[in-house]
């Protein structure tokens, strides 16, 4: 968990594998799914945002309310240890004005929310349910549901190309971390500088023979990373992780040399965080079988079940879910 609870704090995003334009929230097609979810709840709904991370689902239910003047009371939880005001204060101090108005219940998993029986209207999730222990998940949920309240989410699909780009990204980042010297030799390039510069400076340094060598070799093991990953679901993956160490590297000189070391180490790190969250939503995804079991449980629990897929721009980007209570 330690590897999500560091993407919450430092990602400065609200949303999961969302470091690029989806990073300020959900938009399009996915907004106006949740929007015509929250007009079917009632005024002052007590909403819980399940796997909330940063926000992003609770903070688009608390739009909508303001809007609409529903007064929602909006609750987030999440396994992870989360602070999202706090995450996006620098990045978006605007943001992180409206996250200090809803509940965040940080450590929190689903199986152990804190809400007494028959006390909560709306349960919602984005590609946040399917991480939890789901027998005993929905168990919690159905339970602590009012009666007529319901539970929706979008879970990820096991045939959508954001698992399968996923599982590319796996098998390059397994790669270059496992197989490959990429990393040791950018380290060892860092340790020679820290030696040669104090006695050569930095204009001797980019004389030094051992330099360039050892330069050499790091930029031929990175093309032949781009050459094996040259499918274009694989090269996203490998030269985000080749630009990681090139700017690390662009920077070596005397005055940065501990910078550089502690540089290359953050993105080591980072790059193996990735991995685990890829292959923690990849495990998590829902095939058709998941989905046939999860209806099962509820169904014996005594709700109501529906189930179908959710498509943006022809993918299976997603299972919409829906269970009621009463």
């Amino acid at each position: 968990m330690e590897h999500w609870s560091k993407y919450w704090q430092y990602s400065g995003v609200l949303n999961s594998f969302a470091e690029g334009q989806a990073s300020s929230g959900y938009t399009g097609a996915l907004k106006q799914h949740w929007d015509a979810f929250f007009t079917s709840l009632p005024a002052e709904a007590a909403i819980v945002d399940i796997g909330t991370g940063n926000g992003a689902l609770a903070l688009l239910a608390h739009d909508y309310s303001k809007t609409e003047t529903k007064d929602f009371n909006i609750h987030g939880i999440d396994a992870a240890k989360i602070d999202p005001a706090a995450s996006l204060q620098k990045q978006s101090p605007a943001l992180a004005k409206k996250l200090k108005t809803i509940q965040f219940h940080s450590e929190t998993p689903i199986e152990k929310a804190p809400f007494k029986t028959a006390t909560v209207d709306a349960y919602i999730s984005q590609f946040g349910f399917e991480y939890a222990d789901r027998k005993d998940a929905i168990k919690v949920i159905i339970d602590t549901l009012k009666d007529n309240g319901q539970a929706h989410f979008i879970v990820h699909n096991s045939s959508s190309s954001l698992v399968k780009s996923s599982q590319a990204g796996i098998e390059v980042i397994e790669s270059v971390l496992n197989d490959s010297p990429l990393f040791q030799l950018s380290d060892l390039y860092i340790d020679l500088a820290s030696q040669a510069i104090p006695q050569l400076g930095d204009k001797g340094w980019q004389e030094f023979s051992h330099q360039k060598i050892l330069a050499q070799s790091i930029q031929w093991m990175m093309r032949e990373l781009q050459e094996k990953f040259s499918k274009p679901e694989q090269q996203v993956w490998v030269t985000d992780i080749v630009r990681r160490i090139a700017r690390t590297l662009e920077r070596v000189a005397g005055n940065t040399i501990e910078d550089c070391v502690k540089q290359l180490a953050y993105e080591y790190h980072s790059v193996n965080d990735h991995k685990q969250r890829l292959i923690d939503q990849n495990n998590a995804a829902f095939a058709k079988k998941d989905i046939t079991a999860l209806q099962k449980q509820v169904e014996k629990l005594g709700a109501k079940f529906s189930a179908e897929e959710f498509k943006l721009d022809d993918d299976k980007f997603g299972w919409a879910v829906t269970v009621a209570k009463g």
